[in-house]
């Protein structure tokens, strides 16, 4: 935490310190690196599928655009990862490679008692720390490196995706803007300049909007609305915005716009316009009614955000939003930070706005040190 000028700053500074608690953290995302590359090293020594196949194994999903959210009352992350294929479709069926990938895994002592079967991936699960989900794919096409087709068990056949066109889309758009305003307000402090404590302004939206979603739908998640459709709705309606505040406000304020029309919104992939990820709001549309109450929500209360509540008030709000000890934890971090900062001297506080700063002009006053007894 570091003691900042403005109340916009302010803001996007404890936007930023609850987003870093909820992600991936990185150690955890080191230990992933080396269960995958495990993973990976076993199924290329299979000799009775795997091995003469050319192919490539990556992560996609939040760990690629580094967009984790730790689940509300678990301690694991979700891995995805992709074992890409470079070969045609018709050399095999989808059933044919899932079941060869999954025969692969089951033939170690290890693996063998982590394996969940699911739909389109395997599932390892590393209690309580993550769990990797594998998801089989063969390139569709040579013109299109990225572009895969995955074995659907539950309709027996191959469908399109492409998450690794779908990182690089979120990715360009995160990177709108070059410097966000709290790099900008700590262009003189010393910062982590890393993938995981120095995100873009859309990625901590993205986290932040996630773990809201989390905290609405934590009692009754029948209606959950999927991750990828908010990080790809926060994608196509960002804006190149430099604050985190600002962005999650533009963010939400059109999506209840376009939530309201009376046509239903629908989101494609954004690489692959054929992939409708909305299309199961089609089938049982109290989907969409409980996506809806859920923006209007959070659109409500962020208003409120804009106004000067008084810290009571800006409190309740913002845990209401984000968890009671999320923003409890969060804010006795920041507390420690300006009171160490104080006894250091080094403080100041605007007598117009009473914001804590380090600026020294005629407008502010020097913070005493709070000793023992006043003294």
């Amino acid at each position: 935490m570091l003691v900042i000028e403005t109340r916009a700053t302010q803001m996007d500074d404890l936007l930023n310190e609850m987003a870093k608690e909820v992600q991936l953290d990185e150690a955890r995302y080191k230990r992933m690196i080396s269960s995958y590359e495990a993973v990976s090293t076993w199924i290329e020594s299979d000799e009775k599928f795997f091995k003469p196949f050319k192919y490539k194994i990556y992560p996609h999903g939040s760990v690629r655009i580094f967009t984790t959210v730790k689940p509300i009352g678990k301690d694991e992350f979700d891995l995805d990862m992709v074992l890409h294929f470079m070969i045609s479709t018709i050399l095999h069926s989808p059933e044919r490679i899932y079941s060869e990938l999954k025969r692969r895994l089951n033939e170690h002592k290890t693996y063998r008692g982590m394996l969940e079967p699911k739909s389109r991936v395997l599932r390892l699960n590393y209690s309580g720390d993550f769990h990797m989900d594998l998801m089989p794919g063969v390139q569709d096409n040579r013109l299109d490196e990225n572009k895969i087709r995955v074995p659907d068990r539950t309709l027996g056949m191959w469908v399109s995706s492409n998450p690794r066109g779908y990182a690089d889309w979120f990715m360009k758009k995160a990177n709108m803007v070059k410097l966000s305003l709290l790099e900008k307000s700590f262009s003189n402090e010393k910062i982590q300049a890393d993938n995981f404590n120095n995100k873009k302004p859309l990625q901590r939206a993205v986290q932040l909007i996630k773990r809201y979603r989390d905290i609405y739908f934590e009692k009754d998640d029948q209606y959950k609305t999927r991750s990828i459709i908010l990080t790809t709705i926060a994608g196509q309606f960002y804006g190149g915005e430099d604050s985190i505040f600002e962005t999650v406000d533009n963010i939400i304020s059109k999506i209840q716009l376009q939530s309201s029309f009376p046509e239903r919104l629908k989101v494609f992939n954004p690489v692959n316009p054929e992939e409708d990820f909305t299309d199961k709001w089609d089938k049982e549309p109290q989907y969409y009614e409980e996506f809806k109450k859920f923006v209007v929500h959070l659109h409500n209360e962020w208003q409120k955000l804009k106004k000067e509540n008084g810290v009571i008030e800006e409190s309740r709000i913002f845990k209401g939003l984000f968890g009671d000890k999320l923003f409890t934890d969060v804010q006795l971090r920041r507390t420690a930070g300006i009171s160490t900062q104080r006894k250091s001297g080094d403080l100041v506080i605007s007598r117009d706005t009473g914001i804590i700063s380090k600026t020294r002009d005629s407008n502010y006053d020097k913070i005493r040190k709070n000793t023992f007894f006043g003294e």
